[in-house]
């Protein structure tokens, strides 16, 4: 029996492999901000914040395909998770007045 195989009906198992075999791809997700002050008046504060998330750019990969009932998708890497996740560079400017 292989271990990637499609097993008789209602055996509740796929094959000899064992549990926990399978591994996804591995994430790099680098984030950076930045933030600078600028006092206007004793009372007044000027605030300046830049954060962005995968500063690299990195394309992280969602997990393969594991339908073995399709050997053409399975274990094939076709998506790149979404953004907030892993996914494209993303930024966000904020400026704040303290008083």
């Amino acid at each position: 029996m292989r271990a990637f195989t499609l097993p008789p009906a209602n055996v509740g198992r796929f094959g000899t492999c064992g549990v926990g075999i399978l591994q996804g791809p591995g994430e790099i997700n680098v984030n950076a901000g930045l933030s600078k002050q600028i006092p206007l008046t004793e009372r007044f504060r000027l605030q300046f914040e830049a954060t962005f998330t995968n500063v690299l750019n990195h394309a992280n990969f969602a997990p393969p395909a594991l339908n073995v009932s399709n050997q053409s998708t399975f274990g094939v890497l076709t998506n790149t998770l979404p953004q907030g996740l892993g996914g494209n560079r993303t930024g966000q400017l904020a400026l704040r007045l303290d008083f």
